[in-house]
């Protein structure tokens, strides 16, 4: 087995401001058109928090602060054949003007109430909802 036979490990900023969720529309595949948190690969060396931070900024151009581990999940895409584990982070919004910096990878980036969550949902983020519904709540947040 090659390392390229691995799940890859990505992280996903669920990112709140005045109890909403940051939701892009993604660009690319496996997920196009499906809505996900800020976020992506974990490198080389690099802290959660700080893949975090820097793929939220990249990405919407907002600084985060008072990030939390969350939980992960496990994600195979059928299609694609790709397996990933995604690591979230909980995070608020502390500055920065809300844009579309990397529009191959995601935009139409939006706050969301997470009762008025839009559809499709990217397969990690779905799951994530689905399994740990109670850890959301748990937040002091709901998901219906």
């Amino acid at each position: 087995m090659s390392l390229t036979d691995k799940p890859s490990v990505g992280v996903a900023a669920l990112v709140f401001k005045d109890g909403k969720l940051l939701l892009g529309k993604r660009n690319k595949s496996p997920g196009m058109n499906t809505w996900q948190c800020p976020g992506g690969l974990l490198e080389h060396g690099e802290a959660v928090f700080e893949c975090a931070r820097r793929e939220t900024l990249e990405e919407t151009g907002l600084v985060l602060h008072n990030l939390s581990y969350g939980p992960y999940t496990n994600n195979r895409f059928g299609a694609y054949q790709e397996h990933t584990v995604t690591l979230y982070v909980v995070a608020e919004y502390m500055g920065g003007e809300l844009s579309n910096y990397e529009k191959d990878i995601a935009d139409d980036w939006q706050w969301f109430n997470l009762n008025e969550l839009p559809e499709p949902l990217f397969l990690p983020l779905q799951q994530l909802l689905e399994k740990h519904a109670d850890w959301i709540n748990n937040l002091g947040l709901s998901v219906v």
